[in-house]
């Protein structure tokens, strides 16, 4: 201890710190062993976790690749040509009849009539994580097809029959809607598809009967009478849409290019060319092109595919931009592409969300479409709180979508082109072969091509998988009713109704959503009939 004097000559006696706590002592003996000890160990800790997690992630895409591989060499060995990487494994998940005009659905993936809860579990619960994007995607680059070389040798025409000018007949409007069941007039599946055949769009009936309800949207009275229909869920037309037909004159393939492809890199320049004054300074819109081996396409969900239980996915996405995939429309219609060839469909949108921000920042689909994306009620989105955005498909002659049925009460407007519609109530769907499990990718929906009901009773159906059969035997007498939308046209589909969709020629349409309608109608069944034969949405 020593003495220590301060200015003021008063003597304090220092101890050197000895006399301070010792905690202050133990903290930074705390601290220096965790800086010397403790640090190190997470590090290592850390490094150990990177490393094993790697390895497992390794280790999946390993399995997923064996996976893969066996069921390639699988289909190999069954003749498919392995020549092209972008060719898709027919064996299993495509079988043919024997004039191999007709692709059958593959009988693992079609549900039974019945049970089908254990079908799914024993045999769709999918692996996750064990399947490659790329399995799902088509990459063409710049790879001149064989279609587009063709083309350079054909001159562009128009299809064959133009159905937005063809001859139709149309029903009395009634004022008050029938009840009991008399409207809509249903005819059974099997009927429709036997007077006018899926795929003969080149011989339509000479004069197309509508049944359903037409309202002329511009007329007030027809639009009251319009609501009555609607708020009892029945469906029906609305004609002479100003804002259908004005998007319609400007909806040219160039048009659509410019706001679909901007985003490409081919196009990443745009904003210094002509067409940025033509067509204004409005965002890039989105969208992307799906193909199919054939006219048919049956949706589902790509996370929940297993290629090794359940073979190629019924359509793959590919690269085309709009401009590529607009040729071979016009290409499909000029040839009178036949059902068998490859056809693409190309989907876009507006999401929900558009409609909040500012309309200076709103994409070519909202900006063209204003009754579809008004943040306030119309007669086209009255319920525009639930709305999940504006959906928009541009189809080619040919393209069949799959039976599937959407809980929004549903406004589709056609655009550019036609659309065959057939429609069915949920009072219908045992009798459609949906899907009723949810882990299936395809839930909701049905994998049955009812142009094949054609065929129960021909020569060239022996080949037909048995679950096939019996589902189309159940199909052909369900209630249905059907129409040709036409461009500027909207077709309402109440909440829980079926539709079947065959693009008659190159065409645009974009729908609209107005919430869902649990209660339906006494004559045609509702939300309870659905979820009854599907299970909880």
């Amino acid at each position: 201890m020593r003495r220590r004097n301060n200015n003021n000559g008063i003597v304090h006696l220092d101890d050197g710190g000895a006399a301070k706590s010792s905690v202050r002592r133990n903290r930074r003996r705390r601290k220096n062993m965790v800086e010397k000890v403790i640090f190190p160990i997470i590090i290592i800790a850390f490094v150990v976790f990177v490393i094993r997690h790697s390895s497992s992630i390794a280790t999946q895409r390993q399995k997923a690749r064996k996976i893969v591989n066996g069921f390639m060499r699988e289909q190999r060995q069954d003749g498919t040509n392995d020549d092209d990487p972008n060719d898709y494994p027919t064996a299993e998940q495509y079988k043919y009849s024997e004039d191999h005009q007709h692709r059958w659905a593959k009988e693992s993936i079609l549900p039974p009539p019945s049970g089908q809860k254990d079908w799914a579990i024993n045999f769709f619960v999918a692996s996750r994580n064990k399947i490659k994007k790329s399995d799902f995607k088509l990459a063409y680059g710049k790879k001149m097809l064989e279609w587009e070389d063709e083309s350079q040798n054909i001159q562009d025409r128009p299809p064959l029959v133009d159905y937005t000018k063809h001859s139709y007949a149309y029903p009395e409007i009634i004022s008050e809607p029938p009840r009991g069941g008399s409207y809509p007039p249903m005819d059974t599946l099997g009927n429709l598809l036997k007077k006018w055949p899926q795929n003969n769009y080149d011989n339509p009936p000479d004069v197309i009967e509508e049944k359903l309800q037409h309202f002329d949207f511009n007329d007030a009275k027809q639009l009251e009478i319009a609501k009555l229909y609607r708020d009892l869920e029945f469906p029906f037309k609305l004609t002479n849409v100003p804002e259908l037909i004005t998007a319609n004159a400007k909806w040219t393939d160039e048009y659509l290019s410019f706001h679909f492809d901007r985003k490409r890199k081919a196009l990443r320049n745009v904003e210094n060319t002509e067409l940025n004054e033509k067509y204004g300074h409005i965002p890039p819109s989105d969208g992307h092109c799906q193909e199919s081996i054939d006219s048919f396409f049956a949706f589902f969900t790509q996370r929940n595919w297993n290629i090794k239980t359940m073979g190629a996915p019924p359509t793959k996405d590919t690269d085309f931009t709009y401009a590529r995939w607009a040729k071979h429309a016009r290409y499909a219609d000029s040839v009178r592409l036949p059902h068998t060839k490859k056809h693409y469909y190309w989907q876009s949108g507006a999401p929900a969300a558009e409609r909040k921000i500012p309309k200076d920042q709103w994409t070519m689909i909202s900006v063209d479409l204003p009754s579809f994306s008004d943040p306030e009620p119309n007669f086209i989105s009255f319920n525009p709180k639930e709305s999940k955005g504006i959906q928009c498909r541009m189809g080619e002659r040919g393209v069949t979508a799959a039976t599937h049925y959407d809980g929004g009460r549903n406004m589709v407007g056609m655009i550019t082109g036609a659309k065959r519609y057939i429609l069915a109530p949920p009072l219908e769907c045992p009798k459609l072969g949906i899907v009723t499990e949810k882990k299936h990718p395809t839930f909701r929906h049905s994998l049955l091509n009812f142009d094949h009901i054609n065929l129960l009773d021909k020569p060239e159906s022996k080949t037909m998988p048995k679950s096939e059969r019996e589902w189309l035997e159940l199909a052909k007498d369900s209630k249905a009713v059907e129409t040709v939308l036409k461009a500027g046209e909207i077709l309402y589909i109440p909440s829980h109704w079926f539709h079947y969709i065959t693009s008659l020629q190159k065409s645009a349409q974009c729908n609209v959503r107005s919430g869902r309608e649990f209660n339906g109608s006494p004559e045609w069944g509702s939300s309870e009939d659905v979820l009854k034969c599907v299970g909880e949405a």
